[in-house]
């Protein structure tokens, strides 16, 4: 069989969000769905899924759509020759006319990080070890102060295909201090399920612009204590409306793809607060959100902190501060140098 035309595309532009509409009108009506496209795409999921190394290397990290007969396939696999894998155990499936890849290389993306901080390690006469899994880019070293730590981060974040930023950097002379930094993704339509058995829906997620890291999310539902439920219902009075709640990443207990567990119930009000606009901010157009985000699915917390976010976020300050801030860092940094500004 001859080898199917894999058309290339800019790994830095992601149409996925611009077709999501398509594809969830795709999902409830999959009777208007263009010949073969529902069922190329459960076939495509089967043929990735049974490559075993594929499976346990890069499956989870990539989704598919199927769109005039074109698997177009998104998310961050290891290297290009996975990649090529993918693509060769595709051939196979009849009636497929092509692959497109919008896929994000971990290879390529590492030289471009490590290209970039390298005009850091010049100036602060630093070395930093950097590695990328998926997406995320994981950055370690020794720099002369919390600046240069900071900058650091942020010139790994600038890159538009990094999910999020790792780092383990400490400063010289001062005692390594390691954190705890879970990374964690809650998907947008997943459940979110209290202790209690109380559960709501993920609707949007904070991220912090200078890591590109989820710090918390959006949660909407009826978050009451059953017996109060049921209290209501007895007495002829309708369950209360649903609300919007900002739940700290803190609080997970464990996340998968299409729900997460937390430790805390519902009665403990103080773990999180209602939603309030005025805290946060939307992301410019310009700016890429990390894979799986869609831009209007993200939002930023406010460039202050009052007690409210503080109750939010739990009594650790944010590491970014102001994104304003960084940027300044960044700009005195190099104005300073032979580089220039």
């Amino acid at each position: 069989m001859l080898p199917l035309p894999t058309p290339r595309t800019d790994p830095d532009v992601l149409f996925r969000c611009e077709n999501s509409s398509l594809a969830e009108e795709e999902q409830k009506n999959p009777a208007k769905n263009s010949a073969g496209d529902v069922a190329l795409a459960y076939e495509i999921d089967r043929v990735l899924w049974a490559d075993s190394v594929f499976r346990a290397r890069d499956y989870a990290h990539i989704d598919v759509q199927v769109l005039g007969g074109f698997a177009h396939l998104y998310g961050h696999i290891s290297s290009m020759s996975s990649q090529h894998q993918a693509e060769k155990a595709l051939q196979i499936i009849p009636g497929l006319h092509g692959v497109v890849s919008h896929l994000i290389l971990d290879d390529r993306l590492l030289a471009e990080v490590a290209t970039s901080l390298g005009f850091l390690e010049h100036m602060d006469n630093c070395k930093f070890f950097t590695g990328v899994s998926h997406g995320v880019v994981f950055i370690s070293g020794k720099v002369s102060d919390v600046k240069v730590r900071l900058l650091a981060e942020k010139c790994a974040s600038d890159n538009p295909n990094v999910r999020g930023v790792i780092n383990s950097i400490c400063i010289r002379g001062s005692k390594l201090i390691l954190q705890d930094q879970p990374y964690l993704q809650p998907t947008i339509g997943g459940e979110i399920i209290f202790l209690n058995g109380i559960s709501g829906i993920v609707r949007q997620v904070i991220i912090d612009p200078n890591n590109r890291r989820v710090i918390a999310m959006i949660a909407q539902g009826q978050f009451t204590d059953q017996l109060q439920d049921l209290q209501s219902l007895k007495n002829g009075k309708s369950l209360p409306p649903e609300r919007l709640i900002v739940l700290s990443m803190d609080l997970v207990r464990y996340l998968t793809k299409v729900s997460g567990f937390l430790h805390i119930n519902t009665n403990e009000r103080n773990r999180y607060t209602d939603f309030d606009p005025v805290n946060f901010i939307a992301p410019q157009k310009s700016w890429v959100p990390p894979y799986p985000y869609c831009l209007n699915e993200v939002l930023f917390p406010v460039q202050h902190r009052d007690e409210d976010s503080q109750a939010i976020y739990g009594p650790h300050p944010f590491q970014f501060a102001k994104t304003s801030e960084a940027e300044s860092l960044r700009k005195d940094f190099f104005a300073n140098s032979n580089f220039g500004a």
